[in-house]
């Protein structure tokens, strides 16, 4: 039984913009967006810019993905870019309410010195027939 795909979703940000709103905005602004993981990932990496931009278009395509299956929007902070043990990135959501529904994020990230682009699927595990 393979899973189903619940949800797909794209996003791209402009690296140059991102880093002339970390430059006016600073700290106010990725205390808005990120989570304090992401925040120390990024400091650790030669050019934070790309980082941040990479993690943003991943939290507005998870939006994307999530659009048709959850009510409502939801916000920024709550989508976390995690790594998981393999390296790989990965969504999490910190709502509980999709944490029970039992999705899975399929994440791909890239960038360049201009953009940064994610691709997000959102899978839904299977339900196992009932057995008599």
């Amino acid at each position: 039984m393979s899973a189903e795909i619940s949800g797909l979703g794209v996003g791209l940000v402009s690296v140059p913009h991102l880093q002339r709103v970390l430059d006016r905005f600073g700290r106010r602004f990725e205390e808005r967006i990120f989570l304090p993981d992401e925040l120390r990932y990024a400091a650790r990496k030669r050019n934070r810019a790309h980082s941040l931009a990479a993690r943003l278009a991943a939290k507005c395509a998870g939006r994307r993905a999530l659009a048709g299956v959850l009510t409502g929007p939801v916000p920024l902070r709550e989508i976390e870019v995690a790594r998981l043990p393999s390296g790989e990135p990965t969504l999490r959501l910190t709502r509980e309410t999709a944490r029970t529904r039992g999705f899975q994020f399929g994440l791909s990230l890239t960038h360049d010195p201009d953009f940064a682009v994610a691709s997000v699927w959102l899978e839904r595990a299977p339900v196992a027939p009932e057995r008599d």
